[in-house]
């Protein structure tokens, strides 16, 4: 039971963080989920490295791309980066 919790807490206080992403009425491929993940570190002043198809690698931390249906948009596509 104490791991569970342990493992919880520990998901609850991953970062993750939107990408801006356009057109956000179609699916984002991986191109360009990695266009707009790379314009958004630019942007930030983050060093930027993509290291799997969904996977990335921003300021020395890992994080999962997760492309697709967004509800919390109003039922648009997005882009979320969370940290693994």
């Amino acid at each position: 039971m104490l791991d569970m919790v342990k493992k919880s807490l520990r998901n609850m206080t991953k970062k993750a963080f939107l990408v801006d992403y356009e057109d956000s009425s179609t699916f984002p491929t991986v191109a360009k989920a990695r266009q707009a993940i790379s314009r958004y570190c630019e942007k930030n002043g983050y060093s930027c490295a993509f290291t799997g198809k969904d996977e990335v690698t921003i300021d020395g931390i890992v994080y999962g791309i997760y492309r697709g249906y967004d509800p919390a948009s109003g039922g648009n596509y997005g882009i979320k980066c969370k940290e693994k």
